[in-house]
């Protein structure tokens, strides 16, 4: 009985022995588990500090880069025909005002004077001396074809304003349709030109594609439809209001009866008007011109030209600067548009006087 007890004992101190050996193991275990989870959350709240330390740098390096590129003052340089024509100085003046809307954009103007040779010189020092953008208003754009496909090629993007023919397929253009103009015109004069009427024609520069266009507006919408017109001279005035006073002079001494002077522009128009008046002549004539410039409007306000289409200067500023900055941005390569024409005469002349006052044409 002393031996079952005394091995019964042995048994207990046995397995007690044995489950304490089981439980230190499992705490080792438990212990070691919970020291890599330690580890990890310390490399956790380690790697976020490092984080948050390094993202305001990176912050304000790319803020430093975005300021920069936003400082960046991109040169455009602007070669007009001649400034000392009317059309020319407008179109100048309001694509000045515009530029004033991109703090990014700075323009230089550089006159051509009405002299190719100038012009194309003009084009090759901006091209040399690196200019984002240049702004073409071509005086003889099939010569000038040429070169510009070349420099656009090499990658200067060209506009050509107030010109849609000529140039590279990938200068842009912003226009108006001179046929458009022409034609707008010639309705009203089909109406206001008597049965039998006697005409004579002012015609811009030759090989002129406004002049061209507008001429053919003009034969398809009045001679064509008012067959019994004549047309008793037409003469180039090269857009000169003095020559067109010059040939409305020769020719009221050499036809005794004129009706309608067709000015393929207000200048010529305008000068046509004013031999007239000294004349004293233009109480039984109408006058037409396209543009729609200033002078033309007070005219037609005191009744001196009949009436006009408006070419205007300040829808070509708008859409050519969308445009440069679409390219400058890199939205587009070129972008190609037309801006339609407006008749301007006695019933809607007062919006346009109040419209030039507000450019500064009229004061």
């Amino acid at each position: 009985m002393k031996k079952l007890v005394s091995i019964l004992l042995v048994l207990v101190l046995l397995v007690g022995t044995v489950v304490s050996c089981g439980k230190d193991k499992s705490t080792d275990k438990s212990s070691k588990e919970e020291a890599k989870e330690e580890v990890k959350e310390e490399a956790k709240e380690e790697a976020k500090e490092e984080v948050k330390e390094e993202a305001p740098e990176e912050k304000e390096k790319a803020e430093e880069e975005s300021d920069a590129s936003d400082d960046k003052k991109y040169k455009i340089a602007l070669l007009p025909t001649d400034m000392a024509a009317t059309f020319a100085a407008w179109l100048a003046q309001e694509l000045e005002k515009e530029v004033e809307k991109y703090p990014n954009m700075e323009m230089t103007i550089l006159d051509s004077k009405n002299v190719l040779s100038t012009q194309l010189a003009n084009l090759e020092n901006c091209v040399a001396q690196g200019y984002d953008y240049i702004i073409l208003h071509p005086l003889e754009p099939d010569a000038e074809a040429e070169i510009v496909d070349q420099y656009v090629s090499e990658g200067t993007p060209i506009m050509m304003i107030n010109q849609s023919d000529g140039g590279s397929e990938l200068c842009s253009n912003v226009d108006a349709d001179p046929i458009e103009q022409g034609a707008i015109v010639a309705e009203v004069a089909a109406e206001k030109i008597p049965e039998n009427g006697k005409v004579v024609i002012l015609m811009g520069p030759s090989g002129n594609s406004h002049s061209i266009g507008r001429r053919e507006g003009f034969q398809q919408y009045l001679f064509d439809v008012r067959p019994d017109i004549e047309i008793l001279d037409e003469q180039l005035a090269d857009w000169e209001k003095s020559k067109g006073m010059n040939y409305m002079e020769d020719w009221m001494q050499a036809y005794p009866q004129i009706d309608a002077v067709i000015s393929m522009n207000d200048a010529m128009a305008l000068g046509a008007l004013e031999a007239a008046k000294a004349a004293g002549k233009d109480e039984n004539m109408t006058f037409y011109g396209v543009d729609g410039l200033a002078d033309a409007v007070l005219s037609i306000k005191d009744g001196g030209l009949t009436a006009t289409c408006v070419q205007n200067a300040r829808k070509f500023a708008e859409i050519g600067f969308e445009i440069i900055d679409k390219v400058l941005k890199g939205e587009i390569e070129f972008e190609k548009t037309l801006i339609p024409g407006e008749l301007i005469d006695s019933n809607n002349v007062d919006e346009w006087i109040e419209i030039h006052k507000e450019n500064g044409q009229i004061k």
